[in-house]
């Protein structure tokens, strides 16, 4: 399966699956993003598979956001478990 990025209103719903063979796409898609937007959300909800590549790919979004003064989002099922990767990786 491939990934699909639909947008409505200000946010972006990811559909498919965000692992390493769609990583770099997703990232240039975003990338291009975040130099023209001031706010990115992300919705998850749809989003079957996120591997390890994926995992990273999103926290690189959010880091290049908060880099960049941007507010960047992820909303949807599955959001508290980045969460958590997110603040387990700030521990160690």
């Amino acid at each position: 399966m491939s990934l699909k990025i639909s947008k409505k209103k200000s946010v972006y719903y990811l559909k498919g699956e965000i692992i390493k063979a769609t990583v770099n796409s997703f990232l240039s898609y975003f990338e291009n993003k975040l130099n023209t937007k001031k706010k990115i959300v992300l919705n998850i909800d749809k989003t079957k598979e996120i591997d390890k590549a994926g995992l990273s790919a999103l926290k690189e979004i959010l880091a290049q956001g908060i880099q960049n003064s941007k507010v960047v989002f992820i909303t949807g099922k599955g959001c508290k478990e980045i969460y958590d990767d997110l603040q387990h990786s700030k521990a160690v």
